[in-house]
């Protein structure tokens, strides 16, 4: 099987059987789903919805993140 129809394959399943992509991490904008997804790939998505929000309240936007 080619990468392509593993690709289609892959797609097909997912359309048919989750239509609707839900995620367990708490996000309010796409700076916080980034780090969020980040944090969650070393600990569990509870952990990380447990520590983001002061994370996001001393860094609330992705330039006072950089700029720490």
């Amino acid at each position: 099987m080619r990468t392509q129809e593993r690709y289609e394959q892959a797609i097909a399943w997912f359309s048919e059987n989750m239509p609707i992509a839900e995620s367990e991490l708490h996000f309010q904008n796409e700076y916080q789903l980034l780090v969020a997804v980040m944090l969650s790939a070393q600990c569990i998505d509870k952990r990380v919805n447990l520590v983001t929000p002061a994370l996001f309240d001393a860094y609330p936007t992705i330039e006072d993140l950089a700029d720490s």
